[in-house]
């Protein structure tokens, strides 16, 4: 999947934050949302998270003034240095709308070139201080846009970021070739966006997002069609205000506790079926057969497995395993067509036709006929007759 260079990401994070600190009036932007009345949300400034060399890293903190117990957090990926970023218009009012809608906003000091050791820093110590800050130290996501995405997408999705539940991004690309399944993804598209972010089946935003859903990642895709580039800060209207809300909805819902836990137990499935649609099949195989062993009278699930030894050229085994299948509910092709395709290809050609048969005509599909898999049979008698009209 070709992407465009760290060079033109860069530049388009610099030119993004160049357009965010200064508007045409010379002052600097809010977002096309309501602000939270004055005196309703609490910013500490300054706090120092962490230094590297003899640079002090620090994060301004943003809470709802009426906020009790701990609360998810929001960290705004914001690729620059120093409070001149932290104090941008764009961050402060994200910041504020979050905390007034009963998350803690963060935002942070995350230097260029810093590559994933200020971002762990900042981990670290919101996780380790979580309770002072009034953060749900198991609630923790992440916001980048634009440019920033390029930085902040590979960080969040490596699979030892374990203390980011959920992630957001908006409006950019990255490269990745692996998406976490335990990591609910946000992806937002602006449709009226130039076309190297959008992109096609091979770049871009639509590949990205092919590539997650092909490996079974838990995304969401939120396609903005009438949004343009930052559309927070330049198109007033319902529609960005709508998918604003959608965001501070979905950071709550993909960290509650009750989602999170109903993620976990249905990771090892999960997982495996990804590793189907991906083409590993040997891996696939091992993982359903963890799942099999903890849930043996699931018969939605031994037919996935046996799917998978298909894939891994285990037919002898998967025409065994679907024999156990006979008689459950299933549907008559579900269980038919992948059987019949385990027993032709081990060689037990009357078994497949019996499987077969055991479809009604109108569900077995003609394609069939020329289907490679049943190469051996189609000079019989008893196959042909399975696509003749009655």
């Amino acid at each position: 999947m070709r992407h465009p260079s760290l060079v033109d990401h860069l530049r388009h994070a610099c030119l993004l934050i160049g357009l965010l600190a200064v508007g045409a009036d010379g002052q600097q932007p809010g977002l096309f949302y309501p602000a939270p009345p004055a005196g309703t949300v609490v910013v500490t400034r300054d706090v120092q998270y962490g230094s590297a060399d003899t640079t002090k890293l620090r994060m301004d903190v943003y809470r709802a003034a009426s906020a009790r117990g701990s609360a998810p957090a929001l960290i705004l990926f914001n690729h620059a240095l120093g409070s001149e970023q932290r104090n941008n218009g764009f961050y402060t009012s994200w910041a504020n709308i979050a905390a007034s809608k009963g998350l803690v906003a963060i935002v942070p000091d995350l230097r260029y070139g810093s590559g994933p050791q200020d971002f762990q820093r900042l981990i670290a110590h919101i996780t380790d201080r979580a309770a002072s800050y009034g953060i749900d130290r198991e609630a923790i996501a992440v916001y980048a846009g634009s440019g920033n995405v390029y930085t902040a997408l590979p960080i969040v999705e490596d699979p030892k970021q374990t203390a980011v539940k959920a992630a957001i991004m908006f409006y950019g690309t990255a490269e990745v070739t692996e998406f976490r399944r335990d990591l609910p993804l946000l992806y937002v598209r602006a449709g009226l966006d130039r076309p190297p972010v959008n992109g096609d089946q091979r770049s871009g935003i639509t590949a990205l997002v092919a590539l997650a859903t092909a490996q079974n990642a838990p995304l969401t895709l939120i396609n903005h069609p009438f949004g343009h580039h930052a559309f927070e800060m330049v198109d007033d209207d319902a529609g960005t205000r709508d998918v604003m809300d959608q965001t501070i909805d979905f950071v709550k819902r993909a960290t509650a506790p009750a989602y999170l836990a109903a993620l976990r137990h249905g990771l090892p499935e999960a997982t495996a079926a990804g590793q189907v649609v991906a083409g590993d099949y040997h891996a696939a195989v091992v993982a359903y057969a963890q799942v099999v062993a903890a849930r043996p009278d699931d018969p939605r699930l031994r037919l996935s497995y046996g799917e998978a030894l298909i894939g891994d050229k285990q037919y002898a085994v998967a025409c065994a395993e679907f024999e156990k299948l006979k008689g459950k509910p299933l549907g008559p092709r579900d269980l038919g067509l992948p059987a019949a395709r385990a027993c032709a290809q081990m060689g037990d050609l009357d078994k497949a036709v019996a499987w077969l048969t055991s479809i009604p005509k109108r569900f077995l599909p003609p394609q069939v006929q020329s289907d490679p898999a049943f190469a051996a049979m189609q000079n019989r008698d008893d196959f042909r007759a399975l696509f003749q009209a009655p």
